[in-house]
């Protein structure tokens, strides 16, 4: 196991494929590798290392194929005989037990809007999970300093009119800029894209401003019924970090099941009380 094998299994899953981390895990007798040897497996069959070559290895790649297709991790014994239970078909003798892990890179969270909120929320979902990505046009709010560490940059043009990131299917995006026009720049490039959930943040009178201008760019009627907006789940936050937890429960729960994350929607808070609560 070595830094370059990690290093590579980060990228590949940074850029968003689905791995089969093949490992050996017992060795008896003749075999071409020891505990530890390790490989890398995407779903086209596309390999990085080794566990020993030859039709060992193909058979193991062809089972990590079929784990990454059934998102099952699996442990099993490979047998270096010619025949039999196992058989791989060599002649070495020994034998080994390989664990192949399944691993699913981190869901991309697209944060439009590094300002109070969109910073409060990259510092609220960096530890749940997801690969946070903030976006804005004005290169000051990027800064490194201002955001947790592992988030991504990514400098838009002048009033994200350009040079934004694609929204890959499944994504998350919050939409949390400055004002209607750079939200409805934001909103015309996100929606269409088949992303897991889009929210805006906004008054409802601003969220329907901006809807309108967008069914005016083009954006079709099924386009903006997957728009969440006001973004967030009801519960009475007012400050850019309250803003942030009710953005990031929405998003769990349309994660978890959109049917739980309707019906919190859709949920009307107690009204405050004044004292203690006997």
């Amino acid at each position: 196991m070595t830094l370059a094998f990690h290093e590579e299994v980060a990228r590949r899953l940074r850029e968003g494929h689905r791995l089969a981390l093949a490992t050996v895990i017992a060795r008896q007798g003749s075999a071409p590798r020891a505990e530890g040897a390790r490989m890398i497996v995407e779903a086209d069959g596309r390999t990085a290392f080794s566990i020993g070559g030859g039709a060992f290895e193909a058979l193991v790649i062809a089972d990590a194929r079929e784990a990454l297709a059934s998102g099952r991790s699996f442990e099993k014994e490979y047998r270096f005989r010619e025949e039999g239970e196992a058989a791989t078909g060599m002649v070495c003798g020994g034998s080994v037990r390989v664990f192949v892990e399944v691993v699913i890179p981190p869901e991309p969270l697209f944060v439009f809007g590094s300002g109070h909120v969109g910073r409060a929320l990259a510092r609220v979902a960096a530890p749940l999970g997801f690969r946070v990505i903030v976006v804005d046009d004005r290169e000051a709010d990027l800064r490194e300093a201002d955001l947790p560490a592992g988030t991504e940059r990514r400098l838009a043009g002048r009033d994200f009119a350009e040079a934004l990131p694609e929204i890959p299917a499944g994504a998350y995006v919050a939409i949390v800029t400055r004002c209607h026009k750079t939200d409805l720049a934001a909103v015309r490039h996100a929606l269409g894209r088949e992303a897991a959930y889009v929210g805006l943040i906004g008054s409802r009178r601003k969220v329907a401003t901006v809807a309108a201008r967008a069914a005016e760019a083009g954006l079709s009627e099924a386009d903006l019924a997957a728009l969440r907006a006001p973004i967030g789940l009801p519960i009475g936050a007012e400050t850019p970090e309250e803003i942030a937890v009710s953005i990031a429960a929405e998003i769990i729960a349309v994660r978890r099941g959109a049917m739980a994350a309707d019906a919190l929607r859709a949920w009307t808070p107690l009204p405050r009380r004044r004292g203690r609560i006997a």
